[in-house]
Order: C-alpha cells, then structure tokens, then sequence
C-alpha cells in the first residue's frame, strides 16, 4: 500500500497490515535523540503518511512575544513553555455592532496550497481549519464571558457562532477544487471531564452548525477530521451523527479509549492514544512499549486507528521514555 491508501483503508476499517502512525515531537526533544541514536538518522525510518496545510489567521508582532491576529486577538507567548495565551480581545462586550470579520484564505495563498498539493507524491492530503469556531468564539470574547454568554446573551451568541459557521462554509468552498482528501477542523470542546460548555450547551449552539459545516465538507468529498481535547465522550455519538470520520487526539487520560473502541470503534476512526499526561512523561520504556502494543492490538483491530501520541513529545518527557514512545511505534508497523 502506498501511505495514502493504507489511511484510506484505515477510515474505511479494512486491515491494513500494521497500524500507521504520526510521530510529533518537541524540537528539545529531537536534539536529545540525535544526542542518543548519535545522529539525526533514526528520523529516516519514520514514514510520512501525511500532506498537510492550514488556513491562517494572520500575526502581526510587537515585540518578541507579542502579537496580533487577523481577529484583532493579541497573544503573547510564554518564553520555554511551548504556549501563548490572549490578554486583549476586540468583542469587550457581546456584541458584533462595528466588527469586521477578516477576509481569510486570499487568492495568493490559496494558489500556493495548490501548487503545494499538485506535486507528485503518494501521501494523504489535507487542510487545517483550526481555531475558528468554539476556540475563535472564546479568543474573540474571552474563555469566561463567552461561557457566560451561552446563558446570559443567547442571542449575541447564536449570531457570533453563525458568523464563524458561515466562515467556514465559505473557506470549504474555496477549497473545494483543491487535489485533497480532507479537511480537518479543529477546536477543543473537551476539558478533563466533559465538555467544557457543558453538554446541553454544545448541543444548542455548537451541534447543528458544526453539522452544516462538516456536511458541506462531505459534500465536495472530503474526509471530515476533528481535534479536540479533553473528554469527548458525551458527545461522541453525536459527532458521528453529524459525520465526523476521524477524531483526534483520543486521550487515554480524559476518556476510556478502549470503551470508546468497543462502543464506536466500528463507525469512527481514532488518531492519537499514547497519553502525553501520564504515560510518557511518568511511566517506564516497558509500560510504555507494552501500552503501544496492547493499543496496536486492541484498537487497531479492524482497521479504525493511526497511532500517536496526543501531543508531541514533550520536553518532560524523560529521554529512554521517548526512545521507547519512538520504537513501539515503528517497530510495531516493522520500520
């Protein structure tokens, strides 16, 4: 199988002979392999399965760690933490009264995605649509007054997330003659136990114009991917419902993923399962090589899953423990 058809073949749960898999890992990280394997070459035995882009929503800096979104969010970064946080956002009260949504997605850079995915290669391809529903809803607003907003302002609410629905159709549209395979949403709906709205919130606000916007996806072809971290498992019915094809990360800590497996293994493929809380940075090289296996066997069975970890490998995790993250996964597809 060429690495675009062994994860065609995984959505459509068929065997697919080993499991595939994503490798991401922190740049600290990666130094101290090539320190270990004594060069950069172990890198050469991970495949890539994957082409990918993403829509961007623009930056303007000011200053070394600060910066400006198209949305008129400003970030700033956290120095040594891998993470940025917002400290202004533009929609100080809820209201959409003299905002301006950006145009994103401009000719230039959607010319450039196609010459990108033209060339000649046998990897699955995809677009990234991150942080532009519920995450762009919180970083207009802020985390506690749009939580607040779904009680307090239900109106304001519903136009902000038509809005960001209506974005999306659009940026789907345009994409729609691109040579790809998916398109792949991205929002963190999940805390560490449950959603973080609450689930009958998500059903009111989120749940019907995620399902216009992952339909319109399947409606040019595309395969519909979600990131979202955090448990899911309240909702994990409806995302099938309203067409979700592979959900990312799979949390082994915020959620059961074997009886996630069992319940919806057969309707949903799953991309992630190594734990990045617990797993990697506090287990053992055997626990963590047996915790591969035992997912390779379990939720690999018929097809249905892409191992990875579900963040990259981070700086706290020990060297021997990401040696053995490293070679569970690649010995487990035989590279």
């Amino acid at each position: 199988m060429t690495p675009r058809e062994r994860i065609v073949a995984t959505i459509e749960h068929r065997e697919t002979g080993y499991v595939p898999y994503v490798i991401p890992i922190d740049p600290e990280v990666v130094e101290r392999l090539n320190a270990h394997y004594g060069s950069d070459d172990w890198r050469k035995r991970i495949h890539g399965f994957f082409q990918a882009s993403g829509v961007g929503w623009g930056s303007e800096r000011d200053g070394k760690c600060r910066w400006t979104d198209a949305f008129g969010v400003v970030w700033e970064d956290a120095p040594g933490a891998g993470a940025w946080h917002s400290v202004d956002v533009p929609l100080k009260q809820p209201t959409l009264e003299g905002y301006d949504f950006p145009e994103l997605l401009p000719d230039d850079e959607l010319a450039r995605m196609r010459d990108a995915f033209s060339a000649p290669h046998e990897r699955y391809r995809m677009v990234g649509l991150g942080m532009l529903f519920f995450e762009r809803a919180w970083a207009l607003r802020g985390m506690e007054n749009i939580l607040m907003d779904f009680r307090l302002h239900p109106e304001f609410t519903h136009e902000l997330f038509g809005r960001l629905m209506q974005i999306h159709l659009d940026l789907i549209d345009r994409l729609a003659d691109l040579p790809i395979d998916a398109i792949r949403f991205g929002d963190d709906f999940g805390g560490q136990q449950g959603l973080i709205m609450g689930t009958p919130v998500w059903h009111e606000f989120l749940k019907p114009r995620l399902a216009k916007m992952y339909g319109r996806a399947h409606e040019h072809g595309f395969d519909v991917w979600i990131h979202s971290c955090g448990d899911n498992s309240p909702v994990i019915e409806d995302l099938i419902e309203i067409g979700v094809d592979v959900f990312n990360p799979f949390q082994p800590e915020a959620q059961d993923v074997y009886a996630m497996k069992r319940a919806v293994g057969d309707r949903m493929t799953f991309e992630g399962g190594i734990g990045t809380q617990e797993l990697l940075p506090r287990g053992t090289p055997e626990g963590i090589r047996a915790e591969i296996e035992r997912l390779c066997r379990e939720i690999g069975r018929g097809g249905g899953f892409i191992l990875s970890p579900t963040k990259p490998i981070m700086p706290d995790v020990p060297t021997e423990n990401a040696v053995a993250c490293v070679e569970g996964i690649l010995e487990q597809a035989g590279h």
